[in-house]
């Protein structure tokens, strides 16, 4: 989802070589491989992560950007083993989430909507526990965009993608061009 990272040999080539060497070329450019502001914002509202630490790499970003903090006092941690990936929806509900469908389950557990940053230990305690029980956890976290969550009433698919559409509005800015 990082619209920085994009393979166009030839341009870094020109570039290097100084055959392309100011904004209007470069941009012209690269203006074929990098997606426009709505493009992203589009892709990034369906997007899911795979991998948990792309997934804390967004939401520090996107942490960072909702702080509108380009240089922060408070960077959020990437050590695992303080803070990690907290999966609101989680991928083993257990008996905790009956009203998700296995299908639902697949599709939204993994989506930047249903994730945010939590300390470690608080996470291994929540496991699968229910959203009201995360809710009081999400009160007390320092992250803007977890402790979001805890004022609303119910999680569920509407809330996973209206999250995410609103995560994807503060991608632009975490990741402008």
């Amino acid at each position: 989802m990082d619209r920085g990272h994009f393979s166009t040999q030839s341009t870094h080539h020109e570039v290097y070589k100084g055959t392309r060497n100011t904004w209007k070329e470069l941009r012209a450019n690269l203006s074929k491989v990098i997606p426009t502001d709505e493009q992203f914002r589009q892709a990034f509202e369906m997007a899911t992560v795979a991998k948990a630490a792309l997934a804390r790499y967004y939401l520090r970003s996107l942490e960072m950007a909702a702080k509108q903090e380009a240089a922060p006092w408070f960077v959020p941690n990437d050590d695992r083993q303080t803070i990690n990936l907290e999966h609101f929806l989680p991928e083993k509900p257990e008996e905790n989430w009956p009203t998700f469908s296995e299908d639902q389950i697949w599709s939204f557990s993994k989506r930047p909507g249903n994730l945010a940053l939590l300390l470690a230990k608080s996470n291994s305690t929540l496991r699968s526990a229910g959203f009201e029980t995360k809710r009081v956890v999400y009160e007390q976290t320092p992250y803007v965009l977890t402790s979001q969550i805890a004022a609303l009433s119910k999680w569920g698919e509407r809330e996973i993608s209206e999250r995410q559409k609103a995560l994807a509005r503060l991608a632009l800015k975490a990741w402008p061009i």
